[in-house]
Protein backbone atom coordinates (compact mmCIF):
# COMPACT_ATOMS: atom_id res chain seq x y z
CA UNK A 1 0.00 0.00 0.00
CA UNK A 2 1.17 3.10 -0.72
CA UNK A 3 2.80 5.47 1.94
CA UNK A 4 2.72 1.80 4.32
CA UNK A 5 6.73 1.26 5.70
CA UNK A 6 7.66 -1.87 7.50
CA UNK A 7 10.72 -2.39 9.79
CA UNK A 8 12.01 -4.20 12.67
CA UNK A 9 10.68 -4.24 16.70
CA UNK A 10 13.21 -1.99 18.30
CA UNK A 11 12.77 -2.68 21.99
CA UNK A 12 10.61 -0.63 24.77
CA UNK A 13 9.83 2.25 22.62
CA UNK A 14 7.99 -0.09 20.24
CA UNK A 15 6.50 -2.65 22.97
CA UNK A 16 4.55 0.90 24.69
CA UNK A 17 3.93 1.81 20.86
CA UNK A 18 1.99 -1.77 20.07
CA UNK A 19 0.40 -1.31 23.52
CA UNK A 20 -0.94 2.03 22.29
CA UNK A 21 -2.04 0.33 18.67
CA UNK A 22 -4.00 -1.82 20.44
CA UNK A 23 -5.69 0.24 22.72
CA UNK A 24 -6.59 2.22 19.90
CA UNK A 25 -8.07 -0.45 17.30
CA UNK A 26 -10.17 -2.08 20.44
CA UNK A 27 -12.37 1.00 19.78
CA UNK A 28 -12.19 1.11 15.66
CA UNK A 29 -13.00 -2.41 15.67
CA UNK A 30 -15.98 -2.29 18.66
CA UNK A 31 -14.78 -5.45 20.00
CA UNK A 32 -11.45 -7.46 20.98
CA UNK A 33 -10.47 -8.62 17.45
CA UNK A 34 -6.86 -7.77 18.30
CA UNK A 35 -5.29 -8.77 21.43
CA UNK A 36 -6.06 -6.29 23.86
CA UNK A 37 -3.28 -4.23 25.82
CA UNK A 38 -3.11 -6.99 28.60
CA UNK A 39 -2.32 -9.96 26.43
CA UNK A 40 0.32 -7.71 25.32
CA UNK A 41 2.20 -7.02 29.01
CA UNK A 42 1.16 -10.74 29.47
CA UNK A 43 3.28 -11.91 26.65
CA UNK A 44 6.08 -9.25 27.75
CA UNK A 45 6.29 -9.78 31.45
CA UNK A 46 5.31 -13.05 31.77
CA UNK A 47 5.61 -15.66 28.42
CA UNK A 48 8.54 -14.19 27.61
CA UNK A 49 10.21 -13.43 30.69
CA UNK A 50 11.60 -16.73 30.67
CA UNK A 51 14.40 -15.90 28.11
CA UNK A 52 15.23 -12.68 29.89
CA UNK A 53 15.45 -14.10 33.35
CA UNK A 54 18.11 -16.05 31.16
CA UNK A 55 19.62 -12.86 29.73
CA UNK A 56 18.13 -12.57 26.11
CA UNK A 57 15.13 -11.19 24.45
CA UNK A 58 15.85 -12.94 21.00
CA UNK A 59 11.91 -12.82 20.71
CA UNK A 60 11.89 -9.12 19.47
CA UNK A 61 13.25 -10.85 16.54
CA UNK A 62 10.05 -12.27 15.74
CA UNK A 63 8.24 -9.20 15.80
CA UNK A 64 7.58 -7.27 12.91
CA UNK A 65 5.95 -3.84 12.63
CA UNK A 66 4.08 -1.55 9.61
CA UNK A 67 3.60 2.15 9.97
CA UNK A 68 1.79 4.86 7.59
CA UNK A 69 2.67 8.05 8.81
CA UNK A 70 4.69 7.32 11.69
CA UNK A 71 1.88 5.51 13.55
CA UNK A 72 1.78 1.59 13.58
CA UNK A 73 -1.02 -0.17 11.21
CA UNK A 74 0.04 -4.01 11.98
CA UNK A 75 1.88 -6.13 14.08
CA UNK A 76 2.84 -9.78 13.44
CA UNK A 77 4.49 -11.81 16.13
CA UNK A 78 4.27 -15.35 17.89
CA UNK A 79 3.05 -16.04 20.98
CA UNK A 80 4.62 -19.34 22.27
CA UNK A 81 6.71 -20.11 18.76
CA UNK A 82 4.81 -22.34 16.40
CA UNK A 83 1.99 -19.72 15.93
CA UNK A 84 1.48 -16.79 14.21
CA UNK A 85 -0.59 -13.42 15.19
CA UNK A 86 -1.70 -10.46 13.18
CA UNK A 87 -2.94 -7.11 14.92
CA UNK A 88 -4.14 -5.14 12.37
CA UNK A 89 -5.92 -1.12 11.70
CA UNK A 90 -9.26 -1.67 10.16
CA UNK A 91 -8.23 0.47 7.35
CA UNK A 92 -5.15 -1.65 6.06
CA UNK A 93 -6.49 -5.15 6.08
CA UNK A 94 -5.15 -5.14 2.36
CA UNK A 95 -1.72 -5.47 4.20
CA UNK A 96 -2.63 -9.04 6.03
CA UNK A 97 -1.04 -11.01 2.97
CA UNK A 98 2.30 -9.04 3.14
CA UNK A 99 2.01 -9.82 6.90
CA UNK A 100 1.36 -13.54 6.91
CA UNK A 101 4.40 -14.10 4.69
CA UNK A 102 6.62 -12.32 6.20
CA UNK A 103 5.19 -14.27 9.39
CA UNK A 104 6.28 -17.97 7.50
CA UNK A 105 10.07 -16.21 6.26
CA UNK A 106 10.25 -15.57 9.91
CA UNK A 107 9.01 -18.00 12.23
CA UNK A 108 10.53 -18.62 15.87
CA UNK A 109 12.80 -20.90 16.74
CA UNK A 110 10.61 -21.89 19.57
CA UNK A 111 8.53 -23.88 17.38
CA UNK A 112 9.20 -27.90 17.92
CA UNK A 113 10.48 -29.71 15.07
CA UNK A 114 7.99 -30.68 12.47
CA UNK A 115 5.27 -28.53 14.18
CA UNK A 116 3.25 -26.73 11.16
CA UNK A 117 2.91 -22.97 12.10
CA UNK A 118 -0.82 -22.31 13.03
CA UNK A 119 -2.96 -19.16 13.10
CA UNK A 120 -6.26 -18.53 14.54
CA UNK A 121 -9.32 -16.92 12.88
CA UNK A 122 -12.57 -15.63 13.96
CA UNK A 123 -15.63 -17.79 12.61
CA UNK A 124 -17.06 -15.12 9.81
CA UNK A 125 -13.87 -13.35 9.73
CA UNK A 126 -14.29 -13.91 5.51
CA UNK A 127 -10.97 -11.18 4.32
CA UNK A 128 -8.63 -13.44 6.86
CA UNK A 129 -9.54 -16.61 5.71
CA UNK A 130 -9.32 -15.76 2.10
CA UNK A 131 -6.08 -14.27 2.77
CA UNK A 132 -5.35 -18.00 4.20
CA UNK A 133 -6.56 -19.87 1.37
CA UNK A 134 -4.71 -18.20 -1.11
CA UNK A 135 -1.68 -19.01 0.45
CA UNK A 136 -2.71 -22.43 0.96
CA UNK A 137 -3.16 -22.84 4.88
CA UNK A 138 -5.77 -25.31 5.82
CA UNK A 139 -8.54 -24.78 7.88
CA UNK A 140 -9.17 -26.66 10.98
CA UNK A 141 -11.52 -27.46 13.63
CA UNK A 142 -12.76 -24.64 16.26
CA UNK A 143 -10.08 -24.23 18.76
CA UNK A 144 -11.28 -22.26 21.23
CA UNK A 145 -13.58 -19.38 22.38
CA UNK A 146 -13.73 -16.07 23.16
CA UNK A 147 -16.88 -15.15 25.86
CA UNK A 148 -18.26 -11.99 26.39
CA UNK A 149 -20.16 -10.51 29.04
CA UNK A 150 -22.29 -7.30 29.20
CA UNK A 151 -21.51 -6.01 32.63
CA UNK A 152 -25.41 -4.34 33.16
CA UNK A 153 -26.26 -7.77 33.82
CA UNK A 154 -27.23 -8.40 37.57
CA UNK A 155 -23.52 -9.76 39.11
CA UNK A 156 -23.70 -13.27 40.88
CA UNK A 157 -23.58 -13.95 44.06
CA UNK A 158 -20.42 -16.42 44.00
CA UNK A 159 -19.74 -17.60 47.73
CA UNK A 160 -16.86 -18.75 48.91
CA UNK A 161 -17.05 -22.20 50.24
CA UNK A 162 -16.20 -22.78 53.94
CA UNK A 163 -12.29 -23.83 54.53
CA UNK A 164 -11.48 -20.97 52.18
CA UNK A 165 -11.17 -16.91 51.77
CA UNK A 166 -10.78 -14.93 48.35
CA UNK A 167 -8.40 -12.31 48.99
CA UNK A 168 -6.12 -9.65 46.80
CA UNK A 169 -2.47 -10.57 46.09
CA UNK A 170 0.63 -9.01 45.14
CA UNK A 171 2.77 -10.84 42.75
CA UNK A 172 5.93 -8.96 43.37
CA UNK A 173 5.95 -10.77 46.99
CA UNK A 174 7.63 -14.28 46.95
CA UNK A 175 4.38 -15.53 49.31
CA UNK A 176 2.06 -14.75 46.34
CA UNK A 177 3.83 -15.30 43.29
CA UNK A 178 5.00 -18.78 44.57
CA UNK A 179 1.74 -19.27 45.52
CA UNK A 180 -0.07 -18.21 42.25
CA UNK A 181 3.03 -20.00 40.27
CA UNK A 182 1.58 -23.38 42.10
CA UNK A 183 -1.73 -22.94 40.93
CA UNK A 184 -0.38 -22.26 37.67
CA UNK A 185 1.43 -25.46 37.26
CA UNK A 186 -1.02 -27.74 38.56
CA UNK A 187 -4.15 -26.27 37.25
CA UNK A 188 -2.37 -26.19 33.60
CA UNK A 189 0.84 -28.15 33.63
CA UNK A 190 3.22 -25.51 32.59
CA UNK A 191 6.58 -24.99 34.14
CA UNK A 192 5.47 -20.91 36.30
CA UNK A 193 8.13 -20.06 38.90
CA UNK A 194 7.50 -17.74 41.70
CA UNK A 195 10.43 -15.73 39.78
CA UNK A 196 8.32 -15.63 36.74
CA UNK A 197 5.28 -14.68 38.05
CA UNK A 198 7.33 -11.98 40.26
CA UNK A 199 7.95 -10.62 36.28
CA UNK A 200 4.74 -10.23 35.45
CA UNK A 201 4.30 -7.80 38.55
CA UNK A 202 6.16 -5.48 36.49
CA UNK A 203 3.14 -5.24 33.39
CA UNK A 204 2.09 -2.02 33.08
CA UNK A 205 -1.75 -2.77 33.38
CA UNK A 206 -0.67 -5.31 36.31
CA UNK A 207 -2.59 -3.95 39.54
CA UNK A 208 -2.27 -6.24 42.84
CA UNK A 209 -5.38 -5.24 43.92
CA UNK A 210 -7.33 -7.28 40.96
CA UNK A 211 -5.12 -10.40 41.40
CA UNK A 212 -7.44 -12.80 43.02
CA UNK A 213 -6.73 -16.01 44.88
CA UNK A 214 -9.27 -18.60 46.98
CA UNK A 215 -6.58 -19.95 49.60
CA UNK A 216 -7.45 -22.41 51.92
CA UNK A 217 -7.51 -22.19 56.04
CA UNK A 218 -4.04 -23.68 55.77
CA UNK A 219 -2.48 -21.05 53.31
CA UNK A 220 -2.54 -23.14 50.34
CA UNK A 221 -3.38 -20.97 47.40
CA UNK A 222 -6.58 -23.46 45.92
CA UNK A 223 -7.86 -20.91 42.74
CA UNK A 224 -6.34 -18.30 41.26
CA UNK A 225 -7.47 -15.54 38.49
CA UNK A 226 -6.01 -11.84 37.61
CA UNK A 227 -8.54 -9.52 36.38
CA UNK A 228 -6.87 -7.06 34.21
CA UNK A 229 -8.46 -3.08 33.39
CA UNK A 230 -8.43 -1.15 30.03
CA UNK A 231 -9.69 2.08 31.15
CA UNK A 232 -9.95 3.25 28.20
CA UNK A 233 -12.52 0.88 26.31
CA UNK A 234 -13.71 0.13 29.55
CA UNK A 235 -13.70 -3.68 29.85
CA UNK A 236 -11.95 -6.52 32.15
CA UNK A 237 -10.53 -9.49 31.12
CA UNK A 238 -10.20 -12.47 33.25
CA UNK A 239 -6.70 -14.28 32.02
CA UNK A 240 -5.86 -16.90 33.43
CA UNK A 241 -8.82 -18.54 35.75
CA UNK A 242 -7.44 -21.78 37.33
CA UNK A 243 -8.28 -24.51 40.25
CA UNK A 244 -5.72 -26.82 41.78
CA UNK A 245 -6.73 -30.05 40.99
CA UNK A 246 -7.11 -30.76 44.26
CA UNK A 247 -9.92 -27.93 45.05
CA UNK A 248 -11.72 -28.29 42.00
CA UNK A 249 -16.20 -28.69 42.63
CA UNK A 250 -15.92 -26.70 45.45
CA UNK A 251 -17.13 -23.31 43.51
CA UNK A 252 -13.62 -21.18 43.95
CA UNK A 253 -13.19 -20.19 40.50
CA UNK A 254 -16.63 -19.20 40.45
CA UNK A 255 -15.98 -17.27 43.62
CA UNK A 256 -12.79 -15.74 42.86
CA UNK A 257 -14.84 -14.56 39.26
CA UNK A 258 -17.35 -13.53 40.80
CA UNK A 259 -15.56 -11.17 42.96
CA UNK A 260 -13.86 -10.04 39.68
CA UNK A 261 -16.95 -9.03 38.11
CA UNK A 262 -17.41 -7.04 41.55
CA UNK A 263 -14.18 -5.23 41.19
CA UNK A 264 -15.52 -4.77 37.55
CA UNK A 265 -18.96 -3.16 38.67
CA UNK A 266 -16.72 -0.53 41.02
CA UNK A 267 -14.42 0.21 37.84
CA UNK A 268 -17.79 0.76 35.64
CA UNK A 269 -16.42 -1.87 33.28
CA UNK A 270 -19.19 -1.96 30.47
CA UNK A 271 -17.90 -5.33 29.23
CA UNK A 272 -16.16 -8.51 30.80
CA UNK A 273 -14.66 -10.95 28.55
CA UNK A 274 -12.89 -14.38 29.30
CA UNK A 275 -10.92 -16.81 26.84
CA UNK A 276 -11.31 -20.66 26.84
CA UNK A 277 -10.65 -23.61 24.85
CA UNK A 278 -13.44 -25.49 22.47
CA UNK A 279 -14.34 -28.15 24.91
CA UNK A 280 -12.79 -27.29 28.38
CA UNK A 281 -15.35 -27.75 31.20
CA UNK A 282 -14.99 -24.25 32.14
CA UNK A 283 -17.06 -22.69 29.82
CA UNK A 284 -19.84 -24.38 31.84
CA UNK A 285 -18.65 -21.83 34.52
CA UNK A 286 -18.19 -19.36 32.26
CA UNK A 287 -21.87 -19.32 31.38
CA UNK A 288 -23.38 -19.54 34.54
CA UNK A 289 -21.70 -16.30 35.15
CA UNK A 290 -23.09 -14.49 31.90
CA UNK A 291 -20.53 -15.10 29.43
CA UNK A 292 -23.08 -15.75 26.62
CA UNK A 293 -22.03 -13.98 24.10
CA UNK A 294 -19.21 -16.38 21.72
CA UNK A 295 -16.93 -15.75 19.46
CA UNK A 296 -15.65 -19.06 17.82
CA UNK A 297 -11.70 -19.06 16.49
CA UNK A 298 -10.79 -21.59 13.88
CA UNK A 299 -7.22 -23.02 13.76
CA UNK A 300 -5.48 -23.13 10.79
CA UNK A 301 -2.44 -24.57 9.58
CA UNK A 302 0.51 -23.69 6.92
CA UNK A 303 0.44 -26.27 4.54
CA UNK A 304 4.11 -27.84 4.11
CA UNK A 305 6.50 -26.21 2.21
CA UNK A 306 6.53 -27.54 -1.84
CA UNK A 307 9.87 -29.64 -2.31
Amino acid sequence: MVGVTHRAYEGDADFRGVRDFLVRTYSAFGWMYNWGQERWDIQRFGINNEQELAGARFWEDYVHLWEAGGDIVGVVHPEEGGDLWLEIDPDYRDLEDEMVAWGEANRSPASQPGQPLVTYVAVGDIHREQVLTRREWIRCDVEAHLRKRIMAEPLPEGPVGDGYVVRSLDLATEQDSEGGAAVSRAAFGNQRTGEMMRGLAGAPSYRPEHDLAAIADDGTFAAYTTVWWDQVNRYIIFEPVGTHPDHRRRGLASAVMAEGLRIGAALRADTAYVGSGAGNPSNLLYESLGFTQVVDYLRWHASPPKR
